[in-house]
């Protein structure tokens, strides 16, 4: 036979074939071993194809790869089960920590340890608190490390806005911190406190307090200052003569200007009694005399009488209020 490849297939064309040869006759008395020995004698035609050239089919016999494997997993769990029974407490814990050791180890010596942090877009957070919220030296790989509560703990912290934790290739994690904007300065006894817009206490004044803001003073100021400051926009007049507003039993609001005046607003009245003040004329000439006390708290009722003298009369100005009738 000769081989002719074409492409992956193949094809055999029989060499040229000899002439036939006439078949002896036999005789019936033939013995059979006479006809074992022609059969013998007979040219092979079994097909030869080359070593190099041969498939071999795989065997279908199962493989056991998974076998060791699983004999070591076993191994291991009967250990430490072992490990569990037998041992005190306290061997059994510096057991655990010498696995939790090496198993560290190797997840480093794999690439997968945390060698290197960047802390990028704080200016008030102390970089102490956000490392404490990674948690690092109880994390030293990131197999371990957790990033989505080390976000949440990062978020409880004061200044902390919003912050973003990226890995770094091979070994390193980058964090983008953005900070709160203070609103307000609180004052409590003897501390002024930095708040934001929300009313979360930011800590206290740095001593390069560098911060133009209006302050507000009393239990619950800083929970409720964005509505009262909110309302004095709506009165520019008022506005620009704030001094401070304390926070009175934490349900109202007193205002004093700077020249000394005292605003008493009702509960949840506070853009009702700013208007109603300064729509009045009598009223806000008053004011700006002498420093007076004007009592808004009655709806369309507003009582004045000055600061200095507790036994001055209450001069009552009843409603209508509006500008054109003051």
């Amino acid at each position: 036979m000769q081989q002719i490849a074409s492409g992956q297939r193949y094809w055999w064309r029989a060499l040229d074939a000899r002439t036939p040869e006439a078949t002896p006759a036999f005789a019936p008395s033939q013995t059979r071993s006479g006809s074992s020995k022609l059969a013998r004698s007979r040219p092979s035609l079994a097909l030869q194809i080359p070593r190099g050239e041969r498939r071999y089919h795989r065997s279908r016999r199962p493989s056991r790869r998974w076998v060791a494997p699983v004999l070591t997993f076993t191994a291991l769990l009967v250990v430490t089960g072992v490990a569990a029974i037998t041992l005190p407490i306290d061997r059994l814990k510096g057991f655990a920590g010498k696995l939790d050791g090496k198993a560290n180890a190797l997840m480093i010596a794999a690439g997968f340890g945390i060698d290197q942090v960047s802390v990028r877009g704080q200016h008030y957070a102390a970089d102490n608190d956000i490392f404490d919220a990674l948690d690092l030296p109880n994390v030293r790989t990131f197999a371990a490390f957790d990033s989505e509560a080390a976000l949440k703990r990062i978020d409880r912290i004061p200044w902390v806005d919003k912050a973003q934790i990226t890995r770094v290739y091979p070994s390193g994690l980058d964090i983008v911190i953005r900070e709160r904007i203070p609103a307000v300065i609180w004052t409590r006894g003897d501390v002024n406190y930095l708040v934001d817009a929300t009313g979360r206490v930011l800590g206290p004044v740095p001593e390069t307090n560098g911060w133009v803001l209006p302050r507000v003073a009393g239990e619950g100021a800083a929970r409720d200052a964005a509505l009262l400051l909110a309302a004095l926009r709506q009165t520019p007049a008022i506005e620009s003569e704030y001094a401070y507003a304390e926070r009175i039993a934490e349900r109202r609001w007193r205002v004093v200007l700077k020249n000394g005046t005292q605003l008493e607003l009702g509960a949840d009245r506070e853009i009702e009694g700013l208007e109603e003040i300064s729509n009045s004329r009598i009223v806000t000439a008053a004011m700006k005399r002498a420093a007076m006390i004007v009592d808004v708290r009655t709806p369309g009722r507003i009582a004045m009488r000055p600061a200095n003298d507790k036994l001055a009369k209450t001069a009552a100005l009843d409603a209508p209020l509006s500008a054109g009738q003051q």
